[in-house]
């Protein structure tokens, strides 16, 4: 069985969709900033500090972490693409 990867569609169908989603979630977590920073407006004390803190640890931690995933993760796939467009140009070199 003949191995078929096509670099092209790699790089535009899930790469770059993968990142276009990424920068999308930059802003989704810009706009639950904005949301989580006009809580001082409707409370305050104790209960704002520890509904800001909850916030940033499981909310804001989570987005983060998955957009750094999501860039290590396009990162792999675009090194595995190279990769085998190395060694088809390798091949093919070696054919002519």
């Amino acid at each position: 069985m003949a191995l078929d990867v096509k670099y092209g569609e790699i790089r535009t169908q899930v790469i770059d969709k993968l990142m276009s989603y990424k920068e999308d979630m930059v802003d989704i977590l810009g706009k639950l900033d904005g949301a989580v920073e006009s809580l001082p407006a409707h409370m305050e004390g104790d209960a704002l500090d520890a509904y800001i803190e909850e916030y940033q640890e499981i909310v804001k931690r989570i987005y983060v972490k998955l957009n750094e995933n999501l860039e290590a993760y396009a990162g792999q796939l675009e090194s595995v693409c190279k990769e085998f467009e190395a060694l088809d140009a390798d091949m093919q070199s070696q054919l002519s």
